[in-house]
């Protein structure tokens, strides 16, 4: 039985550090001594850059461990590294590489996360980091930022090395896993495709940036990163001459240094060959170089100032670009040359592909977005939608589940995790959906139509289609059925009572003119997980749009249940539905009152409430999830010890899941000191506790909190009170368990609380 001592949290820590240190049963368990290597500014290249952000965005999601960031040093080298570059390698110096794996081991690194280009580390092709990557004890993730095709000798070499020697491959896109896959024979397992990362910011109005870069009543086209001839500006400058005839007041801002190996060969030449043939065609009031390595701030300001970005790219073999990654994540309409990044990253309409050199076609694209504002903006919002996997935050989450993944296959910290199995079947949501939406109950399979319909069900299924969209492709019937609830959810919403009404009779009748605040905080955090997921683009805009509706009106949810599910829903949305900055103000008014309710009944009973309830698990994960967001280390504090009572309260002698049943909260009981009843035991509370559980996870990094959501899983399977399944083969779920046995009716609720299980387990990387 789960023991309160061994989560224990003290009540006196100084800092969300110290909370999220101390609550951590065993910290080998978790994310808490990680390697990073790779170039690192001041050093100027795009590897550099994203080596810092990788760092930084690990640190953010990891604030409590410790990290090794190693930073090469080329000929030119060693540079004035920041604080956070603990070493620094000659890269030539092979002993240093094997000292390097001596000192991460020493260090009981738990694993190392390599930035690999070739040219940046020494030997033939860069073959001298493998005599590190040879002696590390600790498992190595390794993300390619080129995968070559058709690899010399000495290329092959080192990439069959980083495949023998790497746990996982992180590619930046699907043409690298092929690659990989078809070049190299390197097995799915062991690939990961993680894009790009990107910062997060507001699509915004370019007028106010156009102001601060000296471009007021200007259309403006751009260009970043170093500059060298592969980068194929010539193609615009070519274009320049059709561009600006047809939009007189058009500006391209070609941005960045030149390349540092092409100072070193040439100097400035090919800068100046670019702005000669600029005043050789009549364009340089046209074109304005900065000649500049930019910071992030002053880059994105640019972009945001931008009309349309352009990538006229010389050669197709760029798996991945962090410049155009940056432009479509501020929502930048883009033209681009065919490169792989580009023919993967702008399909369905994100973008336009023009061939290679061909600057009429780059002319005729550009115009006709210059001139076309109502497709200008339809194409960024399309942007912004696509680039939405590629924010840091997304990335690190990416990475630290992979790791923490790695980690337990290799056997360094973590026990053998059981398999959640596949999928349940989609015959049950099927069978219990008309083309009105989803029936709320059933008399044992058959839809009880008596009962009609309700918006807490519907709003559920339509978060499953988006998180199911997630892990499959969706086929015609499921493309459906996604419509089908967002119609519900959308008709039930009540402009006039800033409220989600709950209730239809079979004959479509409203019964209700706004429903619970639990229902509204449920309809609010479907419509952001359908914002955030691949379903069809305009089911997310019409997401999008509701919720800046809805968003006024969360404050007014006041059960301590709508503000945690609301809670939850806010921490997915920053910068999704309006600025960051107001989400949090909105997180705060609604944790606040949360947290108050929770030290309040602390001294009675140690919960949120007089009594328990319904979907308890719901209240301490929302208080966590603002506590983390919002930095706010008492409420974390808090939020951790309600965790580690209401799971300890929910675990019989026996060590199984046992739910807080249904009829002892219906008869006001507390079960603060125990269980007064057993049954009846409901799939809600078991939903509750695993995404609840693997928030904890999430937050803390600590394994246990895993271990509990995957025990939680198994109450669904058999591992329960009565050893029954309550898991039917077609993907149906029964309404719980009572003194008798299984309740055979299979509900909506129920149903529905088993496949989304499921799926938290899955988007977790279990």
């Amino acid at each position: 039985m789960l023991q309160d001592k061994h989560f224990a949290v003290e009540t006196e820590a100084h800092s969300l550090d110290d909370i999220l240190s101390r609550a951590r049963l065993k910290p080998e368990a978790g994310l808490s001594r990680v390697a990073v290597i790779g170039n690192f500014p001041p050093r100027q290249c795009g590897l550099a850059t994203f080596t810092r952000d990788i760092f930084n965005c690990l640190h953010e999601a990891l604030p409590s461990a410790r990290f090794e960031v190693i930073a090469m040093d080329d000929h030119a080298g060693p540079y004035a590294y920041p604080p956070e570059v603990t070493r620094h390698l000659g890269q030539d110096d092979v002993a240093a590489y094997r000292q390097l794996a001596a000192d991460l081991n020493a260090a009981r690194m738990q694993v190392l996360f390599v930035q690999h280009e070739y040219g940046i580390f020494g030997g033939p092709s860069g073959a001298h980091l493998l005599e590190c990557l040879e002696r590390v004890d600790m498992p190595v993730i390794t993300t390619l930022h080129t995968v070559l095709e058709t690899p010399n000798a000495d290329q092959r070499r080192v990439m069959e090395g980083l495949i023998r020697l790497s746990t996982t491959l992180i590619t930046m896109a699907q043409k690298g896993e092929d690659i990989l896959k078809r070049v190299y024979g390197v097995p799915a397992s062991q690939i990961l495709v993680v894009p790009h990362g990107a910062p997060a910011r507001s699509l915004r109005p370019t007028a106010e940036f156009k102001a601060r870069l000296d471009a007021e009543g200007r259309r403006v086209l751009s260009t970043f990163g170093l500059l060298s001839p592969n980068k194929g500006i010539e193609t615009i400058i070519e274009a320049l001459p059709a561009i600006s005839e047809a939009c007189p007041d058009v500006l391209y801002f070609v941005v960045g240094a030149t390349h540092p190996n092409l100072i070193l060969h040439e100097g400035e030449a090919y800068r100046e060959r670019l702005m000669a043939r600029a005043e050789a065609l009549g364009v340089e009031d046209h074109i304005r170089f900065t000649n500049r390595f930019m910071s992030d701030d002053d880059l994105i300001d640019v972009l945001q100032a931008t009309d349309v970005y352009v990538t006229p790219y010389l050669t197709e073999t760029q798996i991945t670009s962090g410049t155009l990654s940056y432009a479509l994540a501020v929502g930048k309409p883009v033209v681009s040359a065919p490169y792989w990044h580009a023919v993967e990253a702008l399909a369905d309409g994100v973008g336009v592909i023009c061939p290679f050199r061909d600057s009429p076609a780059f002319a005729e694209a550009i115009i006709d977005l210059l001139r076309d504002e109502v497709k200008r903006e339809a194409m960024s919002e399309r942007a912004y939608e696509a680039a939405l996997p590629s924010r840091w935050s997304a990335v690190a989450s990416a990475y630290t589940r992979r790791a923490r993944a790695d980690i337990s296959a290799k056997g360094k910290a973590v026990s053998a995790v059981p398999s959640i199995g596949s999928a349940p079947a989609w015959r049950a949501i099927l069978r219990l959906s008309d083309d009105c939406g989803m029936a709320q109950h059933s008399r044992y399979r058959l839809p009880d139509r008596a009962h009609g319909y309700c918006t807490d069900d519907n709003a559920r299924a339509l978060m499953l289609m988006a998180r199911r969209a997630r892990f499959e492709r969706f086929d015609e019937q499921r493309i459906d059925l996604a419509y089908r609830y967002a119609g519900f959810v959308n008709h039930a919403w009540n402009p006039q009572t800033g409220r989600f009404r709950n209730f239809m009779s079979f004959a479509r009748q409203w019964l209700d003119e706004g429903g619970s605040d639990d229902c509204c905080a449920r309809a609010f955090e479907a419509l952001i997980e359908v914002l955030r997921s691949p379903l069809p683009d305009d089911l997310r805009q019409w997401a999008r749009e509701l919720s800046q509706r809805v968003l006024p009106h969360v404050a007014d949810w006041t059960s301590q249940r709508a503000r945690a599910v609301s809670l939850r829903a806010l921490d997915a949305a920053v910068d999704e539905v309006c600025e960051a900055a107001e989400v949090l103000r909105l997180m705060r008014v609604l944790a606040e009152p949360l947290h108050a309710g929770y030290c309040q009944n602390t001294p009675v009973n140690g919960w949120f409430e007089p009594a328990l309830s319904y979907d308890n698990a719901r209240l301490p994960e929302g208080l966590l999830l603002a506590g983390k967001r919002l930095g706010n280390a008492r409420m974390v504090q808090n939020a951790l010890s309600a965790s580690v009572r209401i799971m300890a309260l929910q675990t019989a002698e026996a060590g199984h899941f046992r739910p807080i049943p249904t009829r002892s909260f219906a008869a006001g009981q507390s079960h603060m000191g125990g269980h007064e009843a057993l049954f009846d035991q409901q799939p809600l509370e078991a939903q509750a506790s695993i995404e609840a559980c693997l928030t904890a996870w999430r937050v803390t990094g600590e394994a246990s909190w895993r271990a509990q959501a995957l025990r939680v899983w198994q109450w669904f399977r058999g591992h329960n009170d009565h050893g029954l399944s309550l898991m039917s083969e077609d993907g149906g779920c029964c309404d719980g368990l009572t003194v008798n046995g299984v309740n055979e009716n299979q509900g909506a609720e129920s149903v529905l609380a088993l496949h989304l299980s499921w799926c938290a387990l899955k988007d977790s990387g279990l």
